[in-house]
């Protein structure tokens, strides 16, 4: 019964997002913090990329999964963004190529 509390968010969130026609779908797990945003990038340059209006900054840090690197992101690309809130920004942790 513990789990229902915990997952409500979560679901009102989703369905807020399906009903209000949102490109982006921005999930959160609440057992883990773990928070991520599958959509289309709208911009990219040489320290961040925009998905869906949202800035993620680029670091040293970050990880790519279908691409080399930030280079080989391009505009209309679909593309699913693990990231952490810093320093009231999101930071990119992993930028994967979304299916």
């Amino acid at each position: 019964m513990r789990l229902i509390p915990r997952i409500l968010p979560a679901i009102a969130f989703l369905l807020v997002g399906v009903l209000a026609g949102c490109d982006a779908l921005e999930s959160i797990n609440p057992f883990d913090n773990e928070k991520e945003v599958t959509g289309t990038v709208e911009a990219v340059d040489t320290s961040s990329l925009t998905v869906d209006g949202i800035a993620y900054a680029v670091t040293s840090d970050t990880e790519f999964d279908g691409y080399a690197d930030l280079s080989e992101v391009s505009v209309g690309d679909k593309v699913e963004v693990e990231y952490d809130e810093k320093n009231g920004g999101r930071e990119a942790k992993e930028v994967e190529r979304a299916d």
